[in-house]
């Protein structure tokens, strides 16, 4: 099945976005040169676009742009340039992840060495800083998911580990569990339900 696509004209319209937003971010590579497609049309050569891709990176780009800028969004997005097959063996460099972020890891575990990091650990912190930006979880509840990745980061497994966060009554808790094997009562209120995973591919 081919994938959905859609007109410049139509994504500009559906977005609120102008043609140089569109064509700024191009040139700084947040969104790909190959994802502008000219294909023939009734009026001649239009663009087209992989609609699903281009409405999430253009949303993600919305909810950041306020807060970073444009060169370090684009850091961010080249983290999914890598290719996806051993999980265990895909490096990620330091300088994917925001200072901020880092210096909170840092205050933690202030004898870690951050270029021994693992995988695990580096998407974990891109999972804090995606939620700090969203402004859904507090400084102090970051140190707390960190201190349990720490913990348990030899038995995380990058491809199918989810991660829960869930405040009852006030009182928040962190749950890192398997997918489609971890349940929790929903009648608590999930603030967070994502797969770790995503921050590694979630920008192809």
């Amino acid at each position: 099945m081919s994938e959905e696509l859609i007109s410049k004209k139509d994504l500009l319209q559906l977005t609120g976005i102008s043609y140089g937003q569109l064509y700024r971010w191009k040139r700084k590579n947040i969104i790909p040169e190959d994802w502008f497609m000219k294909k023939s049309s009734f009026t001649g050569q239009e663009t087209f676009f992989p609609k699903g891709k281009i409405l999430e990176r253009i949303e993600r780009i919305m909810e950041l742009k306020d807060d970073q800028s444009l060169d370090d969004i684009a850091r961010a997005f080249s983290i999914n340039k890598e290719k996806i097959g051993d999980f265990q063996n895909v490096a990620l460099s330091l300088d994917k992840i925001p200072k901020q972020v880092l210096q909170i890891y840092q205050s933690l575990f202030p004898n870690s060495k951050l270029e021994q990091l693992n995988t695990v650990q580096l998407c974990s912190l891109l999972f804090v800083n995606d939620w700090l930006l969203k402004g859904s979880i507090t400084i102090e509840e970051v140190r707390q998911f960190l201190l349990l990745v720490e913990t348990h980061k030899a038995q995380i497994k990058l491809e199918d580990t989810v991660i829960i966060y869930i405040r009852k009554f006030g009182v928040g808790t962190w749950v890192i569990g398997k997918q489609n094997e971890t349940f929790v009562d929903q009648k608590d209120a999930i603030l967070i339900h994502v797969e770790l995973v995503h921050y590694l591919n979630n920008f192809k």
